[in-house]
């Protein structure tokens, strides 16, 4: 799969060879491999950014001497809902599930929640009354101000991804994230993978203006205490 290179190449295949289930499952594994060899050769342009040599364990590249493993990621739901609940506010799950009962627009329930939320806000947005318009507005407005104070306060940030790791994936290596947002769609900020111009630069602005290797940071993990070097830059999209 890995060594297919075109993506309408690929479609061919999955048309022929496999069952419908594993369709979505093969497509987005392709896209993520191709665009993660985009974003590493992005960072790897860059004069202060010495690419690892061999297979160094947790080590895509060095910046300034450090090393770091590189971690694409979203502004985390997770996050977003942690800040919503430590002002006070309720969950937008909450608040659009009881928009759409209210309208009596029909939702799955058993949908993932992830998913769920996705087809909540999506359905809320396509609504034509005020109230669906204020909704989706005072959302997505305090995510903006979310995202601004990460943006802001990036050890805050770079902290919770540290300290909310999968337990099978957990470990302390320096860690470098790079934070995709589509401020039009949360939900698609996936795509900002493959805007390769846009990439080139944020990526390298933010490595222009940084003049040390990265943060140093404790976090927490099971009542224990862990170090690292990380940093992270931001690569927000349609900020209006």
């Amino acid at each position: 799969m890995k060594k297919i290179r075109s993506f309408d190449d690929l479609q061919a295949r999955v048309d022929d060879e496999l069952f419908h289930s594993m369709k979505a499952y093969v497509l987005c594994s392709w896209y993520n491999h191709w665009t993660s060899i985009v974003i590493e050769d992005v960072f790897r342009e860059h004069p202060s950014v010495l690419p690892a040599v061999g297979l160094i364990k947790k080590v895509d590249f060095f910046v300034r001497g450090v090393p770091y493993d590189l971690k694409v990621t979203y502004l985390p739901e997770g996050y977003i809902k942690d800040a919503r609940k430590a002002s006070g506010e309720k969950e937008e799950i909450s608040l659009l599930k009881k928009f759409c009962k209210q309208q009596n627009i029909h939702f799955d329930k058993d949908l993932p929640a992830a998913r769920l939320l996705e087809d909540l806000w999506r359905k809320v947005a396509d609504h034509p009354s005020d109230g669906a318009k204020a909704l989706i507005g005072d959302l997505k407005a305090r995510r903006l101000a979310i995202l601004d104070n990460a943006v802001g306060n990036p050890t805050e940030l770079i902290t919770w991804l540290y300290e909310n790791q999968g337990v099978r994936r957990f470990d302390a290596s320096n860690r470098l994230f790079l934070v995709l947002v589509d401020c039009d769609n949360f939900f698609e900020s996936w795509k900002l993978k493959r805007a390769r111009p846009l990439l080139v630069d944020k990526i390298h602005g933010h490595l222009n203006a940084a003049h040390q290797g990265g943060r140093d940071l404790q976090f927490q993990w099971e009542g224990a205490t862990y170090h690292a070097t990380s940093d992270v830059v931001f690569v927000i999209h349609n900020r209006h």
